[in-house]
């Protein structure tokens, strides 16, 4: 199958978080499997720069919005095991410092930044002549992208008949507009409307992709079924009512090439499920790091990597803090975000300055290093969709105390002292007590190490590896296959 996704951002050439790696995993894991498989994404400053060879193709496209039109350089770049990526080229909207944005918020041209590229992915395949026989099609910014090639291109059999699938990993980010960016779609006043890209008087791109995609998925079934409710769906849980039936949920998967502890390059020293030795070095190389009590070594240590927003639950952690440094635990956090919640981590961290270690940022070798060195991880989310760092504490024999919502309540169970079974402890209500809760049952747990050392061992030989996921989007870019040929009558 010749597969194209479009995407915002992918790996290695351009992130802010979690879809970066997810399509990139993905797109090996579909190449591994047979398939020919091609990425397309916008030209960033970040990849120029990624140390990565990118080469103009020589195709120059005009992309029209509204009055004028603008220049779509495209490029190319061939990656292992076998990938082709494409870059759409416009230095104007892309060669900039942030994908979407700045610390103080996001671009003010972001819709004419993402309208161009949803035009341009269906152009250059035009152009190009590019026969593909799905494309896969992620988040909001490609929202697009099935509206121009099933609506404005549909006198273009090339792309009129190319299936869709449209993914979202987030409902909480729709790529909501005003109505007066609406005439840079280049499409007609009858889309304006609420049965296609209208949303309370204004635009919504990932509207078009719920509405002109031939399937819909999402990252996992229990997120699926959460944004069927207003609660979770953001003001299109109506939308997805009506596509019920081609809305599918898929977990996603790990790289075990990056997320491996016998042999990660960030960590003091490797271990596996038969010999933990290293992850107790890998414990007091962290304290290290955080100038924490090296006598933490032989008690609890909590670990947090996240986005400093409610969204992550940094409120509920917050929350809990006084009562958890007063059991004598360590607890480490790397984040960045929203500054008050950046002032109040420094705040507690200045308050027990040998218990808490704080990091306001991000780097990638400390995320595998607290993941390594942490026994608890928490993840209190107010909602997540699917979740990448709880199916990384697995492998890591880290246990995961997470909220029963979305993937964190798909793909971890709740411990059962009585058989053992289980991987993780969760709670229900957002709310400290519930959480706190939570977390007093695994500190129990911790008392008894057999007990919690079998729980490591089993959460260790867990498998969410992408050769078990991948097969499941060939699934679906077949049943889209399907129903693009049953929309067109053949």
């Amino acid at each position: 199958m010749r597969i194209l996704i479009a995407t915002p951002e992918a790996n290695p050439f351009a992130r802010t978080g979690g879809l970066a790696e997810v399509v990139s995993c993905l797109a090996c894991a579909l190449h591994r499997l047979g398939h020919q498989v091609a990425v397309v994404m916008p030209l960033y400053r970040q990849a120029r720069e990624a140390g990565r060879t990118i080469l103009p193709t020589g195709h120059t496209l005009s992309i029209p919005l509204s009055f004028k039109n603008l220049q779509a350089e495209i490029h190319q770049a061939d990656m292992p095991p076998g990938l082709t990526f494409y870059f759409i080229g416009q230095d104007a909207l892309f060669n900039r410092e942030g994908l979407y944005g700045t610390p103080y918020g996001d671009f003010e041209d972001n819709a004419e930044r993402f309208i161009f590229f949803s035009r341009a992915v269906a152009e250059m395949i035009e152009a190009l002549e590019l026969d593909f026989d799905v494309c896969h099609c992620q988040e909001w910014q490609t929202g697009l992208v099935p509206v121009y090639l099933h609506y404005l291109f549909r006198d273009r059999p090339r792309l009129y008949k190319l299936p869709v699938v449209y993914t979202v990993h987030n409902v909480g980010y729709q790529g909501i507009f005003s109505s007066y960016d609406f005439p840079l779609t280049g499409l007609g006043w009858e889309l304006l409307s609420p049965k296609a890209l209208e949303f309370y008087g204004k635009i919504n791109l990932m509207k078009g992709g719920l509405v002109f995609a031939d399937l819909l998925s999402t990252v996992s079934n229990r997120y699926r079924e959460e944004i069927l409710t207003p609660e979770f769906g953001f003001g299109l849980e109506g939308v997805f009512q009506e596509r019920a039936g081609d809305l599918f949920g898929v977990v996603e998967g790990v790289d075990y090439q990056r997320w491996d502890p016998s042999r990660d390059p960030f960590l003091a020293s490797p271990f596996d499920q038969n010999n933990l030795d290293g992850k107790q070095v890998c414990k007091k190389a962290l304290l290290q790091h955080f100038n924490l009590d090296p006598d933490l070594a032989q008690r609890p240590l909590f670990g947090v990597t996240t986005r400093l927003y409610e969204r992550k639950g940094i409120d509920l952690i917050e929350a809990i803090m006084d009562e958890l440094m007063g059991l004598q635990v360590g607890f480490v956090l790397q984040g960045t975000g929203e500054e008050r919640h950046q002032y109040r981590l420094q705040e507690l961290s200045s308050r027990y300055p040998h218990l808490m270690g704080l990091s306001i940022g991000f780097t990638e070798d400390l995320v595998h290093r607290i993941i390594a060195g942490a026994d608890i991880y928490l993840m209190p989310s107010r909602y997540e969709p699917c979740g990448l760092d709880q199916l990384y504490c697995l492998r890591y024999g880290t246990v995961p105390v997470v909220r029963a919502t979305g993937g964190l309540d798909e793909t971890i169970q709740q411990y059962n002292p009585a058989d053992g079974s289980g991987s993780g402890f969760k709670f229900t209500d957002y709310h400290p007590e519930a959480f706190m809760k939570a977390i007093r049952e695994a500190l129990a747990l911790y008392e008894d190490q057999a007990a919690w050392q079998a729980l490591m061992r089993h959460n260790m030989a867990l498998d969410f590896s992408w050769a078990r996921v991948a097969p499941s989007y060939v699934d679906l870019y077949t049943r889209a296959q399907e129903k693009r040929r049953q929309a067109l009558g053949s």
